[in-house]
């Protein structure tokens, strides 16, 4: 096939054929960089790699593999959660989790780029990261809900999550105050991931005894952080606005936190928690498997 010259505009048998082939060699593939080696315009490659190999290019994440009594098991929760969400109950879910956030940068090399005039001044301008093993970091906790979201609770230093800490500190202090003062008289529910620290006995309990209604470990699917709005929408946006630059302290960072934290607003939750059924959705159509969109 033609290797030179213009680039190549037609999609013809002998350039689908190759494509193929590369493509069955090695899935993961940037269509980007094979339009260049092919020398053939971006638009011919996506007809190629779309229309011609019905195929898709799928973004890489990271995720618990799944085998199938995962995915049985997957698909049968998130029938059950759906048909919670028919009377509107996830509009007054709260939604929960952690993430660890460090004082330094959140950057992919491969993708970052400075621009600058020379290597020198590249440098200068932040072209070397500097890492080191253990950067200081700090585990948040927060929740969302259509309307409101707990403040951000900080796990004090050195602290292992255990069942009592959670119930005692993180429950207790923070998010039933949180919650009795947002809803009021309304009826709402409690929903976390299946840490250990979450589904202990002796915390499924105190949420019996402290909550309207919850979202048991048994009830929640496991290896789903695609459906958890923290996890699919918060905590990416929260890591863009904040993580990228240095911070001298950890007392810098959570400022940095709180302030980005305190800007998001009501209409951005409500988005968030809106596409919550819709990824249920997605899930029973995979058939309890990953999803890439849902509508």
């Amino acid at each position: 096939m033609q290797r030179r010259g213009c680039p190549v505009t037609v999609t013809t048998s002998e350039a689908v054929k190759a494509v193929r082939e590369k493509i069955r060699r090695t899935p993961e593939r940037s269509m980007r960089k094979m339009s260049k080696e092919y020398e053939m315009s971006r638009e011919s490659m996506r007809t190629i790699v779309k229309d011609k190999l019905k195929m898709i290019p799928y973004r890489m994440q990271k995720g618990a593999f799944l085998n199938q009594k995962n995915k049985t098991l997957r698909m049968k929760k998130a029938r059950k959660l759906l048909a919670g969400t028919k009377d509107d109950s996830h509009l007054t879910t709260l939604f929960t989790d952690e993430k660890i956030f460090t004082v330094e940068p959140n950057k992919n090399g491969q993708n970052h780029r400075i621009i600058a005039t020379d290597y020198q001044s590249a440098c200068e301008k932040g072209k070397i990261l500097n890492k080191t093993s253990h950067p200081a970091s700090v585990m948040v906790f927060a929740g969302i809900t259509a309307d409101g979201k707990t403040p951000l609770i900080f796990v004090d230093p050195g602290v292992k999550v255990n069942q009592v800490y959670y119930r005692e500190t993180i429950l207790k202090l923070g998010v039933l105050p949180w919650a009795n003062s947002h809803y009021g008289n309304r009826p709402w529910t409690f929903q976390q991931d299946g840490a250990p620290a979450h589904r202990a006995k002796g915390t499924q309990e105190w949420y019996r005894a402290n909550f309207p209604e919850f979202i048991s470990a048994a009830d929640w699917p496991a290896s789903s952080p695609d459906l958890n709005p923290m996890d699919y929408a918060v905590w990416g946006y929260l890591t863009e606005k904040v993580s990228s630059k240095n911070y001298p302290s950890i007392k810098a960072l959570k400022t940095a936190l709180i302030k980005k934290w305190d800007e998001i607003d009501d209409d951005y939750l409500r988005a968030v928690i809106d596409a919550y059924p819709k990824r249920l959705k997605a899930v029973i159509k995979a058939k309890g498997g990953r999803f890439e969109n849902y509508s």
